[in-house]
C-alpha cells in the first residue's frame, strides 16, 4: 500500500475502498476473459464481494484467485 500523509480519517477510508472497489473490477474482468460469469454483490454480502453464476466453476475461479495471489504476493 502507498505511505501517503491522510488529512482525514476519511480520505484514507475512500482510498481503501477505491482501491478495493477496482481491485473486484479487475478480478471480475479477469474472470470474464476466462469465460466464467460473474457479477458483484450488493447489500455487504457475507459470501464476499463477487457472485459466480455457475457454481460447477468455483474450482477454476479457486485455481485463477490462486494464481492473482502468487503472481502479486509472491
Amino acid at each position: 500500500m502507498t505511505n501517503q500523509r491522510w488529512d482525514t480519517d476519511e480520505d484514507r477510508m475512500i482510498h481503501k475502498l477505491t482501491v478495493h472497489k477496482n481491485l473486484i473490477t479487475w478480478v471480475i474482468q479477469q474472470l470474464e476473459k476466462e469465460n466464467i460469469p460473474c457479477q458483484r454483490t450488493t447489500g455487504n454480502d457475507p459470501n464476499g464481494d463477487i457472485l459466480v453464476i455457475n457454481p460447477e466453476q468455483a474450482p477454476s475461479v479457486k485455481e485463477i484467485i490462486r494464481g492473482i495471489n502468487r503472481q502479486f504476493n509472491g
